[in-house]
């Protein structure tokens, strides 16, 4: 009895130890896959065949910030990221990136409901290295170190551009551009309107990412009046793009969305400008012809005191031709006025402002930009401050 109890033990302890190192053996030859350290995980295991590891295609694009894209109807395989398009189909040897046909090591198949893709290629066509450590069975993307590249290659890209605005060198300013931008045709027109004014321009480069032969970048751009004509002190935020050109550098190549944010400091809120008494009274008659035009709903006679170029003379005529008289009531007045710039062609006034008209008193603080035209102050712009 005792015998055929330790036989059985025995035969236990072979059964289950045989299992968990079978079981240990299956771990160690797993492959893993990681992207900049941490391991991306898949419901279908990676597997190597004739030399070359397949995964699931979906977590290795969602991990890269692809939009992943599936066609049952072609079997057909996208991912999408900025720029980047990448293309493959079940059993078919061949790929698209930006639809420029490339040539794969192995043709994606599906398995079990899960369609596998070649690793090396899908990641190395989104411009990031791969690293194969046979050893310890695991790949390894690196997208931290090109990511960190591409950041100082743009930073140095943007020193130069800002270097360039600020000297007004227009040849130095197009070296940024990569020869194919869009931008490339508008530069003249637009530095030649940036270079009236005397300013000084620093960017800040962050939030880099890699795709392919792509890169975007956010980019907050500050621009300061230091002399000259006036303009208002602005940041810019950006998310540009950029491309490398015949040399393998990072070239500006087309912008993204972007918003503009006006900085007032509190020490031109606090300046005083000297203004020739006549002239002060010139620039006050404009203002309070504005309110007139707004109060007695007269649309020609508001129009005759907005400066033709600025963006709120078709704004204020459209709203006119709208009904805004219709809609809306105005008792405007200026309860505290006083002017922050003078230099004889430009003026800057703060003005505290109020309005009953609907039996509410609503009280708003502007600052109004005046400019000459023909000897005529009108009003160019108006910023509201918080």
């Amino acid at each position: 009895m005792y015998k055929k109890i330790s036989l059985l033990a025995i035969a236990f302890l072979l059964l289950f130890g045989g299992a968990a190192q079978a079981a240990q053996a299956k771990e160690q030859s797993r492959i893993r896959v990681y992207l900049d350290g941490q391991e991306i995980k898949f419901q279908a295991p990676p597997i190597m065949k004739n030399g070359v590891t397949y995964v699931q295609f979906r977590p290795l694009f969602q991990a890269l910030n692809y939009t992943v894209g599936w066609d049952g109807a072609k079997k057909q395989i996208t991912g999408t990221y900025i720029d980047q398009k990448l293309q493959m189909t079940l059993g078919q040897s061949v790929a698209y990136v930006n639809s420029v046909k490339s040539k794969l090591p192995g043709a994606p198949f599906s398995q079990r409901g899960n369609t596998l893709v070649p690793l090396r290629f899908v990641a190395e066509a989104t411009g990031l290295p791969v690293k194969w450590d046979a050893k310890a069975r695991t790949i390894k993307i690196d997208r931290q170190g090109p990511t960190a590249k591409a950041k100082a290659d743009i930073e140095k890209l943007y020193r130069t551009l800002d270097a360039a605005e600020n000297a007004k060198d227009l040849a130095k300013a197009k070296t940024v551009y990569h020869p194919q931008s869009p931008l490339l045709a508008g530069l003249d027109e637009y530095y030649k309107d940036q270079f009236q004014f005397d300013l000084n321009v620093s960017s800040e480069v962050s939030d880099v990412m890699l795709a392919g032969t792509t890169a975007e970048a956010f980019v907050a751009t500050t621009v300061q009046r230091v002399s000259g004509p006036f303009t208002w002190d602005t940041t810019i935020y950006s998310y540009n793009y950029f491309k490398k050109d015949a040399s393998g550098v990072w070239k500006l190549a087309f912008p993204g969305e972007y918003e503009q944010e006006y900085n007032v400091s509190d020490e031109f809120l606090a300046s005083r400008a000297n203004v020739p008494e006549a002239e002060l009274k010139a620039i006050q008659d404009v203002i309070d012809t504005q309110y007139k035009g707004f109060n007695t709903e007269n649309g020609p006679l508001l129009m005759s005191v907005i400066h033709p170029n600025s963006e709120y003379y078709e704004l204020f005529q459209s709203s006119i031709a709208d009904g805004i008289f219709d809609e809306l009531n105005f008792n405007l007045k200026a309860e505290v006025t006083h002017p922050l710039f003078y230099d004889g062609e430009d003026a800057v006034l703060y003005i505290e402002e109020s309005d009953d008209a609907d039996g509410d008193m609503i009280s708003t603080t502007y600052l109004y930009w005046l400019t000459k035209s023909e000897g005529k102050w009108m009003i160019y712009d108006v910023l509201e401050l918080e």
